[in-house]
């Protein structure tokens, strides 16, 4: 079979998949939120928290990492220095 041949039947197979009921999940519904109304939507930038700007951020991380490497070396040191 040709490689779009197969493609296409792939496509076909997922899409009758995606078409099937549920029953699991259609079943825990209850009568009034099958009867409810869909919530409002809200534009993206209103809905998430503003990133900090990349160069902060990096600048956040690169500490962090820093840190981290500091708190693991001393650890090793104290592991190496220890008597066993």
């Amino acid at each position: 079979m040709q490689l779009w041949t197969q493609i296409a039947i792939f496509l076909a197979v997922t899409a009758a998949a995606a078409c099937t009921r549920v029953p699991e999940l259609e079943d825990r519904l209850t009568p009034d939120l099958r009867g409810a109304e869909y919530p409002d939507l809200l534009p993206l930038d209103d809905a998430l928290e503003p990133l900090d700007p990349p160069q902060q951020a990096s600048q956040d991380l690169q500490e962090e990492l820093d840190a981290r490497s500091n708190r693991l070396k001393r650890r090793a040191e104290a592991v190496k220095n220890a008597e066993l």
